[in-house]
């Protein structure tokens, strides 16, 4: 069943901001999985690591100063930020089954903006980052957002290509090279023969 895109019931909520925090939150999810490859390091420990990673990123990114329309409206662990002043929140879940309650309940501070929304249309909004069956596909993450009712009302899914990003290597400092010292030739020496022991590597290593 297809649905409305977010941005048809409100544009604040555009498919290129919807993009860019999917962006943070499927960065840190790649991140982690790559940090945490030792033996001692378990599903449940990168899962956490993985949650924590997503919520400051999302914390640091709003604090920044660099995205206008992106607000917090708190900063715990049950985190709700702003995108153009509608609350959201993130999850790592299924979307065709979800289970956590960022993806089901009504937060606090989602309730007031929930009030003002007419019946049948988005009024709670949640991230919810996909990895598919078994945690084995590839990971996307799809934009959902909910009626008072708590339907399925919009839905908007991110790119599932992995973004690769170039870090800049710093340039070493240049070193002055003088000029090269012409010394008179040596006259020729004798040639040396080279032993047998020496030829084999067979030389005693006090010498």
């Amino acid at each position: 069943m297809s649905f409305p895109l977010p941005s048809s019931f409100n544009v604040k909520l555009s498919s290129d901001r919807l993009q860019m925090i999917a962006n943070w939150l499927l960065e840190e999810l790649y991140n982690t999985q790559d940090d945490l490859t030792r033996a001692t390091d378990s599903s449940y420990g990168r899962g956490c690591t993985t949650f924590d990673r997503q919520r400051n990123r999302i914390i640091q990114e709003a604090v920044s100063g660099d995205h206008p329309w992106l607000g917090l409206e708190n900063s715990t662990f049950a985190l709700v930020f702003t995108i153009g002043g509608v609350p959201c929140r993130f999850s790592n879940d299924d979307p065709a089954n979800p289970s956590k309650g960022a993806v089901l309940l009504t937060n606090p501070y989602q309730s007031s903006f929930l009030e003002f929304v007419e019946e049948g249309t988005p009024g709670r909004f949640c991230f919810v980052v996909d990895r598919g069956f078994d945690g084995i596909g590839e990971p996307r993450v799809e934009f959902l957002g909910f009626s008072v009712t708590g339907d399925l009302v919009c839905k908007w899914v991110s790119d599932s290509t992995r973004v690769l990003y170039a870090t800049g290597v710093p340039e070493s400092d240049s070193v002055e090279v003088g000029k090269p010292q012409v010394t008179p030739k040596r006259p020729d020496t004798p040639a040396v023969t080279e032993t047998p022991e020496a030829a084999s590597g067979d030389t005693n290593p006090e010498q």
